[in-house]
């Protein structure tokens, strides 16, 4: 059973970190997440090639003048309260020392920064998500530009009725940033079931203002669908869950992994877990099979696993303490490592957890 142990292991590394079909798609996703690919057809700049700026705000990127051209009647709507958030964020940047032409590029910097740290775009999505209901800003901010696993990069959720109506947030942000959320909510074209509103900040030296640039971001159906799947698979033991869970895996890992993938749950399903499973097949569903796939997904999305220990015998007083799954036990192929909230781990099996947290998901912590 060593073999498993290891080949499990490989599995779950070989997964794709974000959403992607295509694991040569990853470079074009990442670029179109930092918000730097054509504002109208979401294509990338050919190589040795850039992209162009609306005239009036400085701000809005194309790939054309025909796209210019074609996505006015949209941009016309915000354009003004954009330039004047540029202008702000120029008068800025060249206050820290910055080249006025060098601002939209320390700008594309900030966000491929951001989107650099592994899982963060899946939290914050996840969480605009959630909160969509509320016209939220998501806010994500640093102060540490050397420290790439992003350790001290902090996610905060701003409610419609926090940035638009409470006075506080004009400590933090000016009053041409209301106009411009408020532009961007207003929109008749804004539809908060398909696009979320995020800043990302950058504090890159002590004592001067932050590099800020707000994006309007658009949802992965795959990253909304694998909360769904994992939540249903997490919370009951239906056919279908588990289908759909194995659908989502075969969009998501490498296809030369997904065989080999699919293959190794099946295996562990008869074997752990005494299912009967054969060649091609979707395992029979059950507790501890649906918790070990859900964590499987979140292993691929880099977000953490948060459980609660129950159905312990011999461990009584750990039953109903909460923790993360850590990953499969060295020691045993049949126990995972949960790293418990006061910092010590204990190891169990996959019927002796139950996932928690629903809807509020945060990255794994480096």
């Amino acid at each position: 059973m060593d073999y498993l142990r290891h080949d499990l292991r490989d599995a779950l590394d070989e997964v794709n970190p974000e959403v992607v079909q295509t694991s040569g798609a990853t470079t074009a996703r990442k670029a179109s997440v930092a918000g730097i690919a054509c504002s109208k057809c979401k294509s990338l700049p050919a190589p040795g090639c850039k992209l162009r700026y609306c005239g009036r705000c400085k701000a809005r990127p194309y790939c054309s003048r025909e796209c210019a051209k074609a996505d006015w009647s949209v941009h016309t709507r915000v354009c003004d309260s954009m330039r004047r958030a540029h202008d702000e964020a120029l008068a800025g940047h060249e206050a820290r020392g910055g080249r006025g032409q060098n601002l939209n590029q320390k700008k594309r910097e900030t966000l491929s920064w951001f989107v650099a740290v592994p899982g963060l775009s899946n939290e914050v999505e996840l969480l605009a998500w959630k909160h969509r209901d509320e016209s939220p800003l998501i806010l994500v901010s640093s102060t540490n530009p050397s420290d790439t696993e992003g350790s001290d990069v902090r996610v905060v959720m701003i409610p419609r009725s926090i940035w638009d109506e409470d006075p506080r947030f004009l400590d933090t942000y000016s009053e041409t940033s209301r106009e411009h959320l408020r532009d961007i909510f207003d929109d008749p074209s804004c539809c908060l079931n398909t696009q979320f509103v995020r800043t990302d900040s950058m504090q890159y030296s002590e004592g001067i203002l932050p590099t800020r640039e707000t994006t309007i971001r658009h949802f992965r159906d795959d990253l909304v669908r694998s909360a769904e799947i994992v939540e249903a698979l997490t919370a009951t033991t239906r056919a279908e869950d588990l289908v759909n869970a194995f659908a989502w895996l075969e969009r998501v890992f490498r296809r030369d992994k997904v065989v080999e993938t699919l293959k190794h749950i099946r295996h562990r399903a008869t074997t752990m877990h005494g299912s009967i499973t054969p060649d091609g097949s979707v395992p029979v569903s059950s507790r501890a099979l649906n918790n070990e796939v859900a964590y499987m997904m979140f292993n691929c999305l880099c977000l953490e696993f948060s459980v609660r220990l129950i159905g312990l015998r011999s461990a009584v007083h750990l039953n109903g303490r909460e923790g993360v799954v850590r990953g499969l036990d060295p020691k045993s192929i049949e126990r995972w490592n949960i790293s418990m909230d006061d910092g010590t781990y204990v190891s169990v099996r996959a019927v002796n957890f139950e996932h928690i947290r629903r809807g509020d998901y945060k990255r794994r912590s480096p």
